[in-house]
């Protein structure tokens, strides 16, 4: 595979992820208790949303970002705990370290 073509790729999987995750926020309300990162719920959707405007554009400026929140214990992980939807969470984050490697 074109490296080029590999880079396209990982921001299409990165922007399926972002999908998903926002569907999965959307979908119920969120406990944010155990993380200090989001103040709301809706600062979470607009962050998500800024990340898929983003990786839309091919602009993986926030890509280290979007790893980052996804990592464990990282904000995400704690809200999908807190929340009900680790295995989701867990599925999801594993797929963007693959598509990272």
């Amino acid at each position: 595979m074109h490296p080029e073509q590999r880079g396209t790729d990982s921001l299409d999987t990165a922007l399926e992820i972002v999908e998903a995750v926002l569907a999965v926020v959307r979908a119920s309300p969120q406990d944010l208790t155990w993380q200090e990162h989001y103040a709301s719920e809706a600062e979470l959707v607009d962050d998500l949303r800024d990340h898929a405007d983003r990786l839309r554009r091919g602009d993986a400026s926030r890509l280290p970002g979007l790893r980052h929140v996804l990592l464990p214990t990282a904000p995400l992980c704690e809200i999908a705990t807190s929340s009900g939807w680790s295995r989701e969470y867990l599925a999801l984050a594993n797929r963007l370290d693959e598509a990272s490697a």
